[in-house]
């Protein structure tokens, strides 16, 4: 958790008042809600070496120009003195503040029609096509701020080249030897959100504000398509059996690609990649609680063990995941 210090800088450099700042959450990040001027804004407190704030002046550099060219996103604020960034240097990293505002709405809720379901899915995919059109166009105001582009995870764990685990390596490492060959041309490749799942928008009168950008990365567009469905499925799917979520995945992709096609083209080809990519990321979620695991597995929860063993069992099989045995 960030010192006191770091919090009443944090507000210094933006101008609030400390004592507004109410705790969110803090996973890759710290984030806070504050209040200003009768407003809410996010606060994100990111640790990182110093050379990071390059990476997170090319994100925000990005989201300036999405909004500026129509997507509904939560615009960063400047600080006191003009920058977008606030930084606050440690002996090898640092700390990097940005303040965004609050995005309008609410969450999405399965269970209200006006918060999930097709109407919903085209929109989402309709802000995600024009986020992509945008995209091939792009190009940084500062050159030396970029952000990176898709690459082969770095997993060095030696608990994963054992036992089932080094399965689920080996599936991963098949998957990125598929990927990496790919075409990366600007019809297919550029700058994507990363992470467009459902906990990072807000959804008001039908209409979507997108956030959370700091995964924000060049990679491909059926990856982008992808996360979203992958994750619509995880927690939007109606049952949990192998059955409803391939039904929903299909329903749920007609619906989307219905709203991305209003803003961009897709070749067919890349449309195919989809269950693949969708693949591809159910099976990073092992790795995102796996690759710093210390190999006791009783350091694992009940619910993470299950998982492994049927990750294992369905790639034994031969199988994708749930959800993701489709055609396109």
């Amino acid at each position: 958790m960030a010192s006191q210090e770091v919090l009443s800088r944090a507000a210094e450099s933006f101008g609030f008042d400390v004592k507004t700042l109410v705790f969110i959450s803090n996973s890759c990040n710290e984030v806070y809600r504050f209040s200003m001027n009768n407003q809410d804004y996010i606060l994100r407190l990111t640790e990182k070496p110093v050379a990071y704030v390059e990476k997170i002046r090319a994100e925000v550099d990005w989201m300036h120009d999405l909004v500026k060219n129509g997507v509904s996103a939560s615009l960063p604020i400047r600080t006191i003195d003009n920058q977008l960034t606030a930084v606050y240097n440690g002996e090898d990293k640092c700390c990097i503040t940005t303040a965004f505002h609050m995005a309008p709405g609410r969450f999405f809720d399965k269970n209200d029609p006006q918060l999930w379901g097709p109407a919903i899915f085209k929109k989402w995919g309709e802000v995600m096509g024009r986020m992509h059109l945008l995209s091939k166009s792009y190009k940084p105001s500062d050159i030396a701020a970029k952000r990176d582009g898709w690459s082969k995870w770095e997993i060095e764990n030696p608990y994963l080249q054992q036992g089932h685990y080094r399965l689920l390596l080996e599936k991963l490492r098949s998957l990125e030897s598929t990927i990496e060959a790919l075409p990366r041309d600007r019809h297919s490749y550029g700058l994507i959100h990363n992470d467009f799942h459902p906990y990072n928008f807000h959804i008001q009168d039908g209409a979507i504000t997108v956030f959370d950008f700091d995964d924000s990365m060049y990679g491909w567009f059926s990856l982008d398509i992808a996360i979203a469905a992958a994750h619509a499925v995880w927690w939007g799917a109606p049952n949990d059996d192998r059955e409803s979520k391939n039904e929903f995945a299909q329903s749920f992709l007609n619906d989307f690609l219905e709203g991305y096609f209003k803003q961009n083209h897709l070749d067919r080809y890349w449309i195919q990649q989809i269950p693949m990519f969708m693949d591809y990321r159910n099976l990073c979620s092992y790795f995102w609680w796996l690759s710093s695991w210390d190999g006791d597995e009783n350091n694992l929860s009940v619910l993470q063990q299950s998982a492994v063993i049927n990750a294992v069992r369905i790639i034994q099989n031969g199988r994708p995941f749930d959800g993701c045995d489709i055609r396109m």
